[in-house]
């Protein structure tokens, strides 16, 4: 699919199973066999969990801690690398430029994005 095309239009109600919230990266590294993934872990309102992200080409984990993202906290666990993943952060761009997906002002991790 190219960048400008938009995907197929789903119900409000598919859109209402998204549980996204706000988190703080505690601590990031990365994961030395892959080209592109970096495991974060994050405060989701007190609770510890850990994401694995294709970020590396676009963020050291120096850069990573201590931002908060948004993430879609209920997704279904996945392993990538030999890592367990609880999430998926939110992010805009391709392979060459990509942004993370940040509040514009502070505001507590968990809080839920609507």
């Amino acid at each position: 699919m190219e960048n400008n095309e938009q995907k197929q239009t789903i119900a409000y109600s598919d859109f209402e199973k998204l549980d996204l919230r706000v988190a703080k990266i505690i601590a990031a590294e990365v994961i030395e066999t892959s080209e592109k993934l970096i495991k974060l872990s994050l405060d989701v309102g007190g609770e510890s969990r850990q994401i694995v992200a294709g970020i590396k080409k676009q963020y050291s984990p120096g850069e990573l801690v201590g931002k908060y993202i948004v993430i879609v906290a209920n997704l279904e666990p996945k392993k990538f690398m030999g890592e367990e993943s609880k999430g998926m952060l939110l992010a805009a761009g391709d392979d060459e430029y990509l942004a993370l997906i940040v509040p514009e002002r502070e505001i507590n991790s968990g809080t839920q994005v609507r």
